[in-house]
């Protein structure tokens, strides 16, 4: 059986990154959110490479 990747709103992922950065703790923010710490390790990582600037600087 397959499963469906799951999708998540720009609006949320920004939160799980926030929560991430004010934390300094990706685990944390991802037991918060209860989400796998790879996904949200690689949603910081793009954030920081500026892959979400095109979202947020309109």
């Amino acid at each position: 059986m397959r499963t469906l990747k799951k999708s998540y709103s720009l609006l949320f992922k920004f939160q799980v990154i926030m929560d991430a950065m004010i934390y300094e703790n990706n685990a944390r923010a991802a037991r918060k959110h209860q989400l796998n710490i790879t996904i949200v390790s690689r949603w910081v990582r793009e954030y920081k490479q500026g892959k979400f600037d095109s979202y947020f600087n309109g």
